[in-house]
């Protein structure tokens, strides 16, 4: 354990460009903790909206903008907890979050909780039905472009709807959990110099937590509720954001993940794909999940 980590503690990341929620979400943070917490959040430039108010085990980080992944950055080399915890900045999260990820986390997993959408008028999950896993979506077959997308495994959900701590091939990273020593030593934090500032920040810490030997699992006795921005608000948001340059970075990314290129890590993505596998294929997949694999997918191999 590093000098000043805490034993219990856990350690939330709140990256923000110019976020509305954002007082509303440290507010909900604290108010559903049932441990120890501090709140780090990361201004990621000059905002128009108030930041929050001074409280206890709430620090406000002030940077210059660069992006979404040198502010996630910026707050795990801050944070002083055991645990690491990131949190999209217009997310509600439920009652005890805390203390239930950390019942349920080894030293080299990753867990996520169920995502819902967030209704920002109640501050409470919508109507829609949760998603508790993702799988990466087969490149080959992607008609947008080739790249890994995490799609929502409707089919997965439904069979493994009682398995309340699952295994999940992607994730939706509106929050994520996992050791602080794993984020820094396993994952060696996020790659700026590879990916830039914006891109592919869930396919980087899934793809490595699990290729390192580690696991990325859902732990469905928790949810977050999390806004979505639409395209045209991030790429006002987020300066150095665009959907063609997003898309190059993904494209960039399954090339490299595709040609197991990462040193550290102890298997081939081919592994990841034969552990969950049958993945969706076009006889077998549901109208959610567009993006399927081909029972043939070793021919498209180009690892």
């Amino acid at each position: 354990m590093d000098v000043g980590e805490s034993m219990n503690k856990v350690s939330v990341i709140i990256p923000a460009r110019n976020e509305q929620y954002l007082a509303r979400t440290v507010d909900d943070l604290f108010a559903k903790a049932a441990g120890e917490i501090e709140v780090l959040v990361v201004l990621d430039g000059p905002s128009e909206y108030p930041s929050p108010a001074e409280r206890k085990r709430l620090t406000v980080i002030h940077k210059a903008q660069e992006g979404l992944r040198p502010a996630i950055n910026a707050g795990a080399d801050a944070a002083t907890g055991k645990y690491l915890c990131k949190v999209d900045a217009h997310t509600a999260v439920s009652a005890g979050f805390d203390e239930m990820l950390k019942v349920d986390c080894d030293g080299d997993w990753i867990v996520v909780s169920r995502y819902c959408a967030l209704d920002v008028n109640t501050w409470q999950p919508n109507d829609q039905s949760p998603v508790d896993a993702y799988y990466l979506c087969c490149p080959w077959t992607n008609p947008r472009v080739f790249q890994f997308i995490d799609v929502p495994w409707i089919s997965r959900n439904r069979m493994n709807q009682d398995v309340m701590i699952d295994e999940t091939m992607g994730m939706q990273a509106s929050l994520w959990f996992m050791f602080t020593r794993h984020y820094r030593d396993c994952l060696d934090g996020l790659d700026i110099g590879r990916w830039g500032t914006w891109s592919v920040e869930q396919q980087e810490i899934g793809l490595k937590t699990w290729l390192s030997g580690g696991r990325v699992m859902v732990n469905k006795n928790i949810w977050n509720a999390h806004y979505q921005r639409p395209h045209m608000e991030r790429e006002r948001l987020c300066q150095g954001y665009s959907k063609t340059r997003d898309a190059y970075t993904h494209r960039k990314a399954a090339r490299y993940w595709l040609a197991n290129q990462w040193e550290k890590q102890t298997r081939p993505f081919e592994w990841l794909v034969d552990h969950f596998w049958p993945l969706p294929t076009e006889a077998h997949h549901t109208t959610a999940e567009k993006y399927w694999w081909p029972e043939d997918w070793r021919s498209y191999w180009i690892g």
